[in-house]
């Protein structure tokens, strides 16, 4: 027995210290602090939190508003002296800076981008976004190396949940990030969960299919148009849908069945 509690504290420390390492670093250098990360929902939380540590932010999305990674960045203060220099490991990058005027310049697939910015201290924000590659970057993004393309893979940009006060709060508080919600309920207005959900786009290829386990999805889609096809209890309803660079909502209702919906309801199928 106390091998085996030894090896369970073994295997907590190392898995702390993998998570550790996921979490975003700070660089302090010259008087100058910055950080970059953003992969993910709990990435961009964690750097949210943060914000009031810097005075400068900048974000990396493409024109259609998927964000990318792997952009280096050069900051140069008003002298023309190199303040900072990093490659981003995701498409957050914040830095605390000496107020003053800086060059920005981001490079991200060989394209660069330079902005003059004056920074005090108060956050600024700067949103830096470049040309897509339709046929490189909206397939499901591969695991590993390379650039990274926050598409609209479903581990990536596609979150479904909203069982219970608290969850549906969290969806409520991020849903600005995301263009498409789909809210799924009884006619009477009762939520409901257990919905398959199946997203097209115009050449018929699918770009979602999932079981959702609450009653709301929302999701970052390239603009364009898309089919939703939304199957509960047996039931489909399709829809077109026209998503742009702000947020979408879609409600879709299915009759009750009263001798089944309205005693008390499994907290595994309906949602009061």
């Amino acid at each position: 027995m106390k091998t085996t509690w030894l090896a369970v504290w073994a295997c907590a420390l190392l898995l702390a210290g993998v998570a550790a390492a996921q979490q975003e670093q700070v660089v302090s250098r010259g008087g100058v602090s910055y950080v970059s990360g953003g992969v993910g929902v709990a990435s961009l939380e964690r750097l949210k939190a943060r914000e009031k540590e810097f005075n400068l932010k900048l974000v990396f999305t493409l024109v259609e508003g998927n964000y990318i990674a792997d952009v280096n960045v050069a900051l140069k203060d008003a002298a023309g002296k190199n303040v900072v220099e990093h490659l981003t490991d995701g498409p957050i990058f914040m830095a605390r800076l000496p107020a003053g005027d800086y060059t920005v310049s981001a490079t991200y697939d060989g394209v660069a981008r330079m902005r003059k910015v004056k920074v005090t201290s108060r956050l600024r924000t700067e949103y830096l976004r470049w040309p897509s590659k339709p046929g490189v970057d909206f397939p499901v993004r591969e695991e590993g190396g390379g650039t990274a393309v926050l598409t609209p893979a479903p581990e990536m940009e596609v979150i479904a949940d909203g069982v219970g006060e608290s969850a549906q709060a969290r969806l409520k508080a991020i849903e600005s990030r995301y263009n498409l919600k789909l809210v799924f309920t009884l006619v009477e207005g009762n939520y409901v969960a257990d919905v398959n959900v199946a997203v097209k786009d115009v050449r018929g290829k699918g770009v979602i299919e999932r079981l959702v386990g609450g009653p709301i999805l929302i999701t970052r889609l390239p603009a364009g148009a898309y089919s939703v096809t939304a199957t509960y209890d047996g039931k489909s309803e399709t829809r077109e849908v026209n998503v742009g660079p702000r947020l979408r909502t879609e409600y879709f209702r299915w009759p009750s069945k009263p001798g089944e919906d309205f005693p008390l309801l499994r907290e595994s199928r309906r949602i009061p």
